[in-house]
């Protein structure tokens, strides 16, 4: 690497910062090398870090540095450690075999006011849409998670016919969906929507006045963005009787997000995200995720707990 010399060099110390020159070079060559995913040898990644910052500091003329190197140094962090989705157990996977096998009609599971049928369960075989009803299903045992966990967020989970119903038909018409809940009171109001036959997620972040759509096709919709804003403002007005400053509130459509790479796993990155964000953490999952996450759901379903 090319290096900005600012300051004149005393001959004898030319073959010593010469030596550290080349030590820097080295270490400049591990770190572009570096994966920015995952890094499963952290111990190995600060030793490294560490050493580089040694060599800086015994360098007498600290212009040495050029600016670039200084700013890839400054910008290098260790990722978090990837939090994989849970594999099942041998007898999970027997048993989702055979539920996928039924070919059984009726009701399978009923949880408060959702129910999911044979039917609906064979929505979570591989390459398949996800409905309202499994949708429903898992988002209510999100709500009922964080409802029973003290250190978790307080969430509270629209139906899937929320935004639909609200779009076309206005606020007098959900009005009174929440009548038995203060949404003021909540961190995270979370909205599955459909749009077309495409499932994306709406986070309405209380506590840091944001509204988010997540979308694993990483599209835009400042549409509905807006339409949640407006929701919240007619909300506190009906329910606070009083005005709703949104003034400051941030709308966003993030995209440094969880990709899909087929035309059928929108609703089952919907449910992945909604779980990760309702604990707080990172969105590492994958396309190649996507299968095992399915299979989890059906045994969350079936023993109506996540």
């Amino acid at each position: 690497m090319d290096f900005l010399v600012k300051s004149e060099i005393n001959q004898h110390d030319e073959p010593k910062l010469k030596q550290q020159e080349q030590e820097l070079d080295s270490v400049t060559d591990m770190l572009e090398g570096l994966s920015f995913g995952p890094v499963t040898n952290t111990g190995y990644m600060l030793e490294l870090l560490e050493l580089k910052k040694g060599i800086v500091s015994t360098i007498s003329q600290p212009d040495l540095l050029s600016s670039d190197f200084d700013d890839r140094y400054e910008q290098t962090v260790i990722p978090k450690e990837k939090e994989e989705v849970k594999p099942l157990t041998d007898q999970e996977n027997k048993l989702v075999d055979s539920v996928f096998k039924l070919g059984q009609h009726g009701t399978l599971s009923e949880y408060k006011n959702a129910t999911v049928e044979y039917k609906d369960i064979y929505k979570l075989r591989p390459e398949t849409w996800l409905n309202d009803e499994i949708i429903n299903f898992y988002f209510a045992l999100l709500a009922d998670r964080a409802s029973h966990d003290p250190s978790m967020p307080a969430i509270h989970c629209f139906s899937t016919f929320f935004c639909s119903t609200l779009r076309e038909q206005g606020y007098a018409k959900v009005r009174r969906w929440t009548k038995r809940v203060d949404i003021f009171s909540k961190d995270f109001l979370f909205v599955p929507i459909n749009k077309s036959y495409h499932w994306v997620l709406g986070v309405i972040d209380m506590k840091n006045k944001k509204i988010s759509i997540y979308d694993s096709l990483h599209g835009k919709d400042d549409y509905t963005l807006k339409l949640l804003l407006t929701y919240l403002e007619e909300e506190h007005l009906d329910k606070k009787k009083a005005p709703y400053d949104t003034s400051d509130w941030t709308l966003e459509s993030p995209q440094n997000i969880p990709k899909q790479g087929n035309a059928y796993d929108c609703g089952v990155f919907t449910c992945a995200f909604a779980e990760r964000i309702s604990r707080q953490k990172p969105l590492d999952f994958t396309q190649n995720d996507m299968n095992l996450i399915r299979r989890r759901m059906v045994i969350n379903i079936l023993n109506k707990h996540l």
